[in-house]
């Protein structure tokens, strides 16, 4: 049985990366929604593999989530190659969200670059511990 908060993140994480490829298509018209889509995706992401692999989602600052996806990965023996996609969109997070200065095409393309990365890492380890994905 596929629990329910799993399905919620993992929804949202799809939706959030779909609107992000979106974006990309006029990206001087959408430069920041697509880096914040990029890193919330990728934060949603996280917290669906959180729960997948029987843990929960950190409830206080994302950066916590760094910490618990390497300990649920080292406990579920899954790579952790991921995380460092993971560890540049949070880190840009503040910047883009709340910087005055506009975000140029060239990060926001490393940005989602970094999303996809993570997406395909999330839903591999996703698959194999879920079996079939559902959204």
């Amino acid at each position: 049985m596929v629990d329910v908060r799993f399905t919620v993140y993992y929804r949202r994480a799809t939706q959030l990366a779909d609107a992000m490829k979106l974006c990309q298509v006029e990206p001087s018209a959408y430069a920041s929604a697509a880096a914040l889509l990029a890193v919330h995706s990728a934060i949603s992401y996280s917290d669906a593999v959180l729960i997948g692999l029987g843990g929960a989602r950190p409830r206080g600052e994302h950066r916590e989530a760094i910490t618990a996806l390497k300990r649920a990965c080292t406990g579920a023996r899954v790579d952790h190659q991921g995380i460092v996609h993971f560890q540049k969109l949070l880190s840009a997070k503040n910047d883009i969200a709340y910087d005055e200065k506009p975000v140029d095409n060239e990060r926001v393309t490393a940005l989602c670059i970094a999303a996809e990365r993570f997406r395909v890492w999330a839903e591999r380890i996703l698959e194999k511990r879920q079996g079939r994905v559902s959204s």
